[in-house]
């Protein structure tokens, strides 16, 4: 019999980390006796985890490192040997599929309950996937709304509870200091939030940086803004920017004060385009990909949007584009409608308000506990 008392839990990013620390917190508060092993990185370790390892120096993108192959073949066998001699009441896995499917894999094969946390998105790129993730996973945890009829109409038992990133943005607040000290001389400001990855950097911020170009040309007076959300990526950040013809300020963390401060965010496709929509902030939403991965992916995307509060609202209500070839022009052209047209500015606003109203409430980490402890039976 599986011990109630031990379960496992597995996430591999830094987002991944913050909500798995979210997570363990409310289901220890409702349940003390309750023990986390897995992996995780430093919030997921300071909530309780006992890492078997610890993911902070991982790369993501673990299947395109060669070097680090040998690596995640010890991080699964040492995973594996943890299921077969303590099996754990259940196995919690979240997001990262890369290497969690193979997790799934192995703690199905020895009958120990899978539960899935945010799960990859096959909604947009992978929705023939879905019939690998039925036979492996027993239940499905989701945070955004339209997945759970994607799910239930692939039998699989799945429960909406919304996105915990709100629960993080309640807690953590902002600091209004930092945010009158980048607002003190009334420029307009304009912020850049390229993303945390190393590749996302590299391809998308120069071309926001080209586009910066354009817009001082009309708007001389404009500040700029880039967001760094991880302290290794400072000096990458530092060296594209040097090659600009436009002076930024690199914002290191601090990525709350940053939005709340701008008039206007040019950010990556992703999770952050949401922190943007809770502070009401317009945005444009830009991903830049080589020719031949977009040759190679565009058969396969089957959401009509790139940006997740487009797909959220089941319309454009913030302008977005996959790029194959750089594309300033329509980045400046779009950045200055948003910024000049104020008609078009408050319909931005106002549409931004209306999702946030119907999603952006706080208490998804509280949910998913509640639900994995009643699947568990403890409480």
């Amino acid at each position: 019999m599986p011990n109630v008392s031990k379960v496992f839990i597995s996430a591999g990013d830094s987002s991944g980390d913050i909500h798995g620390a979210n997570l363990m917190s409310c289901m220890i508060k409702r349940d003390p006796g309750i023990t986390f092993y897995g992996l995780g990185k430093e919030n997921m370790k300071r909530a309780g985890l006992h890492c078997l390892h610890d993911m902070s120096a991982k790369s993501l993108m673990w299947l395109h490192v060669l070097t680090e192959l040998t690596t995640f073949r010890q991080m699964k066998k040492d995973c594996i040997r943890f299921f077969q001699q303590e099996r754990p009441s259940a196995v919690i896995l979240i997001d990262y599929c890369g290497f969690n499917f193979h997790l799934a894999r192995a703690a199905k094969k020895l009958r120990i309950p899978v539960i899935y946390y945010i799960c990859p998105q096959l909604w947009a790129h992978g929705p023939w996937r879905v019939k690998k993730m039925k036979k492996m996973v027993d239940k499905l945890i989701v945070i955004y709304p339209f997945e759970k009829p994607f799910y239930d109409a692939a039998g699989i038992p799945v429960t909406y509870v919304g996105h915990p990133l709100f629960d993080e943005i309640y807690q953590e607040g902002f600091d209004e200091g930092i945010v009158s000290e980048l607002k003190k001389h009334g420029e307009p400001i304009i912020s850049f939030l390229p993303g945390s990855r190393k590749q996302e950097i590299v391809q998308i911020l120069p071309l926001l940086l080209q586009s910066a170009v354009r817009i001082q040309q009309t708007i001389p007076s404009a500040k700029f803004l880039i967001s760094c959300s991880d302290e290794q990526h400072f000096g990458l950040m530092q060296t594209i920017t040097k090659e600009s013809k436009v002076d930024c300020k690199i914002i290191v963390r601090n990525v709350h004060e940053l939005i709340k401060a701008s008039d206007l965010c040019l950010a990556g496709a992703g999770t952050i385009t949401l922190q943007i929509a809770y502070y009401l902030k317009p945005m444009i939403i830009v991903y830049k990909i080589s020719p031949f991965a977009y040759f190679i992916a565009r058969p396969f995307l089957t959401t009509p949007y790139i940006g997740l509060v487009n797909t959220l609202a089941h319309k454009m209500i913030v302008p977005e584009l996959l790029m194959f070839r750089k594309n300033s022009t329509w980045l400046a052209n779009q950045a200055l409608q948003l910024l000049s047209n104020s008609q078009k500015r408050q319909t931005c606003i106002n549409e931004l308000t209306g999702l946030i109203d119907k999603i952006g409430k706080p208490g998804a980490s509280e949910h998913a506990a509640e639900e994995i402890l009643s699947l568990l039976k403890i409480i």
